[in-house]
């Protein structure tokens, strides 16, 4: 076994176990939301939409994880002699397998880069919603205080 082996089955099985953890703590956080009660509709709707965003990143992490391994079973050796030296069919095969890995490696990286738009649109998904959050509390904060505000003064004109 080489460093090249050793490596990507140590980041495959690193993939695998990061997607199995978040894969299963998405899960424990649906059927969470399956028996809770007190929360509002928004934040039960924001809950759901963000445990089926990172559900489904958790799946392209699994993918991701079986392309890596699938690395093991790819030709990786450059071709040895110049490609005018070779024979027609031996000259074929050898660009035949650099466009397969050539495909296969671009396939990898758009699956990351799919990856990173949907962080960054939970990212934004979850900024927004902290947002509207603070709007909220900060608003029941000031009808709080105006509404002890209009107490305090109908107290004042009682006692005066």
């Amino acid at each position: 076994m080489n460093v090249f082996e050793l490596t990507v089955g140590v980041l495959g099985v690193v993939l695998v176990a990061v997607a199995g953890f978040f894969l299963w703590r998405q899960w424990e956080t649906l059927q969470g939301l399956a028996v809770e009660t007190t929360l509002s509709p928004d934040q039960r709707r924001f809950h759901l939409k963000q445990s089926q965003r990172r559900l489904f990143g958790s799946l392209l992490l699994f993918i991701l994880a079986g392309m890596v391994f699938g690395c093991l079973f790819l030709e990786f050796e450059p071709v040895q002699k110049p490609l005018d030296e070779m024979d027609p069919a031996e000259r074929e095969a050898a660009k035949q397998a650099a466009r397969l890995l050539a495909i296969y490696v671009m396939t990898m990286l758009l699956m990351v880069m799919v990856m990173l738009a949907l962080a960054v649109i939970d990212f934004w998904a979850t900024a927004r919603y902290g947002m509207q959050q603070q709007k909220r509390l900060l608003q029941e904060h000031q009808e709080m205080l105006a509404a002890e505000l209009e107490e305090h003064r109908h107290r004042q004109a009682g006692m005066n």
